[in-house]
């Protein structure tokens, strides 16, 4: 039996749209056990112990890249992660099902390869990068094929996530964008996005608040988010450097450098946004790992 642990994810990171990403220290754990025949999943909602599983159909497609017969198998799944709140749930799912076909097969997957074929899985590389790789990571599609490279964030950032009780899915995030933006806020972004990965290396809230404004994708999102605009005008205002929608939302994600913070902004969050909770967290630089072989 193999265990994959896997990070979750926050992406976007405000300005940088489907290219930036950053894995925290909430994980989850999937356990893979060969058996005769059959499929038993077990420690997930018993609606999702189906063959459609996310983990299971990673697990599969990586086998059928290299053209192996799958046994039975025994799938066990531990997640921290919630799903739909814009923490990589997915991504973490996809990147441990192929985890787990490599290990348990002995497939001789590079993280290269793994990286590929998760991303083709996902669609886009911005959760997949740092569930695999950790930190901060910067990713891209060319050619078809997705490239990644980490970046540095200052040790003086602390992270607190702002996860609601309620869901929304990527399809109807995605489904508020617009096809089309303007030149000047496609321009807007792209300067932004570049700005924000030189920020995060230093330790200047000001700057920092500044590279993390977005004209593509937060503004359509907050409108399906109820509260979300106002909580994190108000984070910003308590003390937040920045406050941005974890991927497509709905949660938030809060940097910041005064170890008071949350202490002032909890009083705010029960008495004015009581869907929220708060959930500390920090930057995990290890990425996904194999935990144990037995």
């Amino acid at each position: 039996m193999i265990t994959i642990r896997v990070p979750a994810t926050t992406a976007n990171l405000g300005p940088g749209f489907d290219c930036l990403g950053m894995a925290l220290d909430l994980y989850a754990r999937f356990s893979f056990e060969i058996t005769k025949k059959g499929l038993d999943i077990t420690g997930c909602d018993p609606a999702l112990a189906r063959p459609d599983n996310l983990v299971y159909q990673a697990f599969l497609a990586a086998l059928k890249h290299y053209d192996v017969k799958p046994d039975g198998l025994r799938l066990h799944i531990q997640s921290d992660i919630p799903q739909a709140r814009g923490l990589g749930s997915s991504a973490a799912c996809i990147t441990g099902g192929i985890l787990g076909a490599n290990a348990l097969y002995q497939l001789g997957m590079d993280d290269q390869a793994v990286f590929e074929l998760a991303c083709a899985l996902e669609g886009h590389p911005d959760n997949i990068a740092p569930a695999l790789f950790g930190g901060l990571r910067v990713s891209m599609m060319e050619g078809g094929l997705p490239h990644q490279l980490p970046a540095a964030v200052h040790p003086s950032w602390r992270v607190l996530a702002l996860i609601p009780d309620f869901s929304l899915t990527t399809e109807a995030a995605r489904a508020a964008l617009p096809a089309l933006v303007s030149l000047g806020d496609a321009c807007y972004n792209l300067s932004h996005a570049a700005f924000l990965l030189k920020a995060l290396e230093q330790d200047d809230p000001t700057l920092l608040r500044l590279a993390c404004r977005d004209r593509l994708h937060q503004d359509a999102r907050f409108a399906l988010i109820p509260g979300g605009r106002q909580l994190k005008e108000k984070a910003e205002d308590i003390g937040a450097a920045a406050c941005w929608l974890s991927g497509a939302g709905p949660t938030l994600i809060c940097l910041y450098q005064n170890s008071d913070f949350p202490a002032r902004l909890e009083p705010v969050i029960a008495a004015v946004f009581p869907r929220f909770a708060m959930t500390p967290l920090a930057l995990c630089h290890a990425g996904a790992v194999v935990e144990r072989i037995t």
